[in-house]
């Protein structure tokens, strides 16, 4: 049976072994121009539709050679898309019941529905191959909406990914178009400032109103080895103990904070204090950070800053405090080489005792 054929007439395979049953069902069948495929028993029905589609199975329901179950059987197992119509001679209407309740789609009753057999054999071929083609067109919409949605999830992922990327992209660039003003805002103040006092008032003033209210110190290179308080800011600390804290402080760590080249925060005090060899109880329950401020490569002064850690330092105020640093190194680095130059060319007696020396500040 080749696949013309096939698309030209429809294919039954008949199943029975009773001649005179079977034979007038092929004449009837062979007629209207079936082609039939007649097999006894199951015993052939693999083999043969291995060998050959069919468009439907004619069989017999009071075989005595096979049960109406393991027809069904080997038709599930073999060819599950094909109808299964059933007739008997002597139909029995328990086994009919059977046989509609196993998947049979027809049932005719042998010879009274001879005549009408190809033409409703016809129908269920039909109705199976309409079937079939919806089943088929339903796939294939199925395989394109999973398609579609497959492509149209990728270019949501994509387009949430770009949207995700061109916001972090805005919220970088806003943040650095933030630090560049503060920074021409700072640089604009303290390149006014040529004295050194009042250019870390200006310094400390405008941190606190970008950074909020903190303790601070900030140490003084004085000579080659020694660090002196420039500056100071208590925000909640008893007056005296304060005092006391600092002036102990600016000789532990600036040794070691000026050759550091990177700010470093410490969100558990004690263990600032710990690295630093100072007494932990006066930094309990404090935010640290330490800030080196270079000009040229050169220490010009070590920024302590400590508050509670109710009110801890964020990312924002880290990055305000590398802008503000930076330009303050450099700035009190320009005053310094001022004054002494200033020192050298003047005459003695414009010196007043409380200008810096060569040898105070470096």
């Amino acid at each position: 049976m080749n696949q013309e054929t096939t698309n030209q007439q429809s294919s039954v395979l008949l199943i029975g072994s009773t001649p005179k049953t079977t034979d007038a069902i092929r004449a009837s069948f062979e007629a209207e121009n079936f082609i039939v495929e007649h097999i006894a028993s199951m015993s052939d029905f693999e083999k043969t539709v291995q060998k050959d589609l069919f468009d439907v199975v004619v069989s017999a329901t009071d075989s005595s050679k096979f049960t109406t179950s393991e027809l069904f059987e080997m038709v599930l197992l073999l060819t599950p898309e094909t109808p299964v119509v059933g007739f008997s001679a002597n139909p029995d209407p328990t086994k009919i019941i059977e046989f509609v309740r196993f998947g049979g789609v027809d049932f005719f009753c042998m010879p009274e529905d001879l005549s009408v057999l190809t033409t409703r054999v016809q129908t269920v071929i039909d109705t199976a191959k309409d079937v079939a083609e919806l089943k088929d067109s339903a796939d294939a919409s199925a395989r394109l909406y999973n398609s579609v949605t497959e492509e149209l999830q990728r270019v949501s992922d994509e387009n949430d990914s770009l949207c995700n990327d061109l916001a972090n992209t805005h919220c970088e660039t806003n943040k650095k178009m933030q630090q560049v003003a503060i920074g021409a805002e700072f640089q604009t103040l303290v390149n006014q400032e040529l004295e050194v006092e009042s250019m870390l008032r200006t310094a400390l003033g405008y941190m606190l109103t970008r950074i909020g209210a903190t303790n601070a110190a900030v140490y003084l290179k004085e000579g080659e080895t020694d660090w002196g308080i420039g500056a100071y800011i208590n925000y909640d600390r008893q007056a005296e103990q304060f005092q006391t804290l600092i002036d102990t402080l600016g000789p532990t760590v600036c040794p070691t904070l000026s050759c550091e080249t990177e700010m470093h925060r410490y969100k558990d005090g004690e263990t600032f204090a710990n690295a630093m060899d100072t007494d932990p109880t006066d930094f309990s329950g404090s935010e640290v950070i330490t800030v080196p401020c270079f000009h040229d490569d050169r220490c010009m002064a070590v920024m302590v800053l400590f508050r509670g850690d109710t009110r801890q330092f964020d990312e924002e105020t880290m990055d305000t405090i590398e802008t503000i640093r930076e330009i303050f190194g450099t700035q009190l680095g320009t005053i310094l080489k001022i004054h002494r130059r200033a020192e050298t060319r003047w005459p003695s007696e414009f010196v007043d005792d409380d200008d810096w020396s060569q040898g105070k500040a470096a």
